[in-house]
C-alpha cells in the first residue's frame, strides 16, 4: 500500500516542481550561489528572496540543503512561520513524515493554516491513507477556495478514493482557474481515464501540443492507472463509498 502511495505522490502539487510540462524529471542546478549575503537579510524583500531560493533548492531535489539554509535563516530571524512551513515541506520531501506532521500541526491555527492542512494531506497521502488526505486537502481548499495547488491535491485524493464525480468537478474547476497548468491537466486526463471516460481523456491528450509531451503523459497515465488498482486507504476497503460533501465542512478533520 505504501508503495502505491509513494509512487503516486508526484501527481500532487507538492511535487510539481520536480517535473517539466512533459512529465520528465527536471534537475535544476543548485541556486545556493544566489543566496543573499548575511548583511542583506535585514530587509523584508531580502527575507522573501532568501526563502524563495530555499524553495528552489527543494524543487531541485536538494531538500536537505534547504534545511541547512533554514537553520541559518532561523538563527537570524526566529519565529518566521513561512520558514516553518518550508521546513515541514522539506521534511516531507525526504519522507520524514513524523517531523513534517509535527510542524504542520503547530501551524493549523495561524496565517499558514491552509498550507498546513495541505501539508497534512500530503503526509497522509505519503502514508497511504487517501481518505484522511482528502479530508485534510478539503480543509485547505475551504480556507483558500481559489488556490489551484490545493484544488489539484484535493481532486487527486478524491480520485484516489474513487469519488470520481467530485474529483472531476474539482479538477475541472482547477483547470478553469489555471488553464496552462500541466499538472492539473494531467490529473484531469488520468481522472477521466480511470472514471471510464476514455474518449474524453483521449481528446484532451490529442490537444497536447507536442508529440513528446503527449507520449510522456500517456505513459504517466498508464503507470498511474495500474498503480491505482491497489487499495485506496490504509485499513479501509477501496469499495467503501466516500461520503459526498455538497459544501465545505464546518468542522476541522
Amino acid at each position: 500500500m505504501r508503495f502505491f502511495a509513494l509512487i503516486l505522490l508526484p501527481w500532487l502539487s507538492a511535487c510539481s516542481g520536480l517535473f517539466g510540462g512533459d512529465g520528465a524529471p527536471r534537475h535544476d542546478p543548485s541556486p545556493a550561489d544566489q543566496m543573499p549575503q548575511a548583511a542583506a537579510l535585514d530587509a523584508d524583500n531580502s527575507r522573501d528572496l532568501y526563502l524563495g531560493i530555499v524553495d528552489k533548492l527543494r524543487q531541485g531535489g536538494k531538500s536537505r540543503a534547504a534545511l541547512a539554509y533554514l537553520d541559518d535563516y532561523d538563527n537570524r530571524h526566529p519565529g518566521d512561520v513561512r520558514s516553518q512551513t518550508l521546513r515541514a515541506d522539506s521534511f516531507l520531501d525526504i519522507q520524514d513524515y513524523a517531523r513534517a506532521e509535527a510542524i504542520y500541526r503547530q501551524l493549523v491555527d495561524g496565517d499558514q493554516a491552509a498550507a498546513a492542512y495541505d501539508g497534512l494531506g500530503r503526509v497522509a497521502a505519503g502514508r497511504g491513507d487517501w481518505a484522511k488526505a482528502r479530508a485534510q486537502f478539503h480543509e485547505a481548499v475551504r480556507r483558500e477556495p481559489i488556490n489551484v495547488k490545493y484544488l489539484n491535491d484535493l481532486g487527486f485524493a478524491e480520485m484516489r478514493i474513487a469519488s470520481y464525480d467530485e474529483a472531476l468537478f474539482t479538477l475541472r474547476q482547477a483547470t478553469e482557474l489555471a488553464p496552462d497548468n500541466a499538472m492539473v491537466r494531467n490529473n484531469l486526463i488520468l481522472c477521466l481515464d480511470v472514471a471510464g471516460q476514455g474518449d474524453a481523456a483521449k481528446a484532451m491528450l490529442g490537444r497536447i501540443a507536442t508529440v513528446q509531451e503527449r507520449r510522456a503523459v500517456e505513459q504517466m497515465v498508464k503507470t498511474a492507472r495500474s498503480q491505482m488498482r491497489g487499495p485506496a486507504t490504509a485499513g479501509t476497503a477501496a469499495t467503501t463509498p466516500p461520503r459526498r460533501l455538497a459544501q465545505a465542512s464546518e468542522t476541522q478533520p
